[in-house]
């Protein structure tokens, strides 16, 4: 069995995609996952599967969770295998950056090199980035709500589906994951 992260965009944020987490839960158990769970309301389940198989798991998931609730969030799926290699290659731990000011953007698939070799960051203050396969770490010193370089603008960007998490989030569920 191997442990899986799934990301759900946008559920539960600002009042948009409402989903209660336990509904999801059922919808993850419906779907015969083990070891289901979730962290915070913002769509973050970790759940364990046989499957191997990113694409077919995100697959189910978006069906089960559209048959569930009318529509289906974006899913973005880490083993956790995977979760502990982004904590471990944050640039940003190193400068002792402000959990609440370090996010990592998810991505769906790693961009393609055109878009990466075509990409540039928008002036956003004391603001970086660093892109590292399908993540993009960010470190926002004046606060995630001031910068350019958010998911929107990186997803546009980059053409590829995103989702972020900040900081303390993504170390939890890879503390919970290991568990």
């Amino acid at each position: 069995m191997t442990t899986y992260i799934a990301l759900l965009r946008s559920v539960n944020v600002a009042g948009q995609g409402r989903m209660p987490m336990s509904e999801v839960t059922q919808s993850f158990v419906t779907l015969g996952y083990r070891d289901v769970r979730t962290y915070i309301q913002t769509g973050n389940v970790l759940f364990a599967s046989p499957s191997k198989s990113e694409t077919k798991l995100v697959e189910a998931i978006e069906r089960r969770l559209d048959l569930d609730f009318g529509t289906s969030p974006a899913v973005l799926l880490r083993t956790a295998t995977e979760l502990a290699r982004v904590v471990a290659t944050s640039p940003y731990l190193s400068q002792a950056a402000e959990p609440s000011r370090h996010h990592v953007t998810f991505l769906r698939t790693t961009p393609t090199a055109e878009r990466l070799a075509a990409f540039t960051a928008p002036p956003s203050g004391n603001d970086e980035l660093t892109i590292i396969g399908r993540e993009i770490y960010v470190h926002t010193p004046d606060g995630y709500a001031n910068t350019k370089l958010n998911g929107a603008y990186l997803e546009r960007h980059l053409g590829v589906v995103s989702t972020t998490r900040n900081w303390n989030s993504v170390a939890k569920l890879c503390q919970l994951a290991a568990e």
